[in-house]
């Protein structure tokens, strides 16, 4: 263990440290550094009779002289302060790099950000606010994590998560009075679209198809228990179209549902964002008349004061 580290350590052999405060490391490292008591003074802008004071001061504390006053030019330290300074330097450039990390995560330019993705976010808008956030804050940290709306939901309630991405419509279907915590704005809205394969008698249709002719298809579509809010609105936009959909086959996951109508399992009804994804074996049609109109939102707890999602906040706004 060092010198400075044992003088500090509140041995009864060096009382009285209430009265020792960043000021003499200070003091004594710039004494050292400009090797002269005039030069120091006037490099801190004091008096040389105060500082002169100062030292004596901290070196009677101490125990020993950190200069060796035999020789005034230059002044040179004593051994024991050669390592008395090398450890003040540490303590001051530790204690700087303390405050300036505090401040950069006080303005939210460092820390670190929870969010709650969906593939629907993750296939539009989310690439963009990324990048844009990591230009402007590139030491924040951004823990994504692929969840179910009603996962977002409950970990948003238990500021387990900063802020999650899902459509809007479940966030109304599991409102209860937790809810009340929680805060939303829209990021994007996206309609409704056919998902047919590529082999479909309909895929070479150019034009939008009205869903009244697609009555008799088998419907590959998310789970009502899972993701109720998106098969709702599915639902009832075929009831509208005059018919209810005949389900062979239900999935979760985006990907799944159009690996299973790449292979000619059915069609299905999808959020318009799945058009940005280049997948072999099906193609996406418009729906001719009025679609459901889809708010993907971002969602956080009011409760949670952090800067570093007000920032993130900020950064949404930008693509508003």
């Amino acid at each position: 263990m060092t010198l400075f580290r044992q003088s500090f350590s509140g041995s009864c052999s060096h009382p009285n440290w209430d009265d020792l405060d960043f000021r003499h490391l200070k003091f004594a490292v710039a004494v050292a550094e400009q090797q002269s008591f005039v030069k120091a003074a006037d490099h801190l802008q004091i008096d040389q009779g105060f500082l002169s004071r100062q030292i004596r001061l901290l070196e009677k504390r101490l125990g020993f002289e950190l200069f060796d006053r035999r020789r005034r030019s230059p002044l040179t330290l004593t051994e024991a302060g050669k390592d008395f300074i090398k450890e003040a330097r540490f303590i001051l450039a530790h204690t700087q790099h303390a405050i300036e990390s505090a401040q950069q995560i006080n303005r939210g330019k460092k820390g670190r950000l929870t969010i709650g993705i969906n593939t629907s976010i993750s296939n539009s808008r989310l690439p963009d606010i990324l990048r844009v956030f990591h230009e402007r804050y590139p030491d924040v940290t951004l823990m994504l994590e692929e969840l179910a709306s009603y996962d977002q939901i409950e970990k948003l309630r238990q500021q387990q998560l900063d802020v999650g991405f899902f459509h809007l419509h479940n966030l109304q279907m599991n409102n209860t009075h937790n809810d009340v915590a929680l805060t939303s704005k829209t990021v994007i809205k996206e309609s409704l679209i056919l998902v047919l394969p590529e082999k479909h008698r309909f895929a070479k249709r150019s034009v939008n198809l009205p869903l009244a002719i697609l009555s008799n298809e088998p419907f590959i579509l998310p789970p009502a228990n899972l993701l109720h809010g998106l098969r709702e609105q599915i639902d009832q936009l075929c009831v509208a179209a005059g018919f209810k959909p005949k389900v062979r086959q239900e999935a979760a996951w985006i990907s799944t549902v159009l690996s299973l109508v790449a292979g000619g399992m059915g069609i299905s009804i999808l959020p318009a964002n799945v058009e940005n994804l280049q997948r072999n074996g099906v193609v996406y049609r418009a729906i001719q008349g009025e679609s459901p109109e889809l708010e993907i939102g971002a969602v956080w707890h009011r409760n949670n004061q952090s800067m570093t999602l007000k920032n993130f906040l900020t950064v949404i706004d930008s693509f508003s």
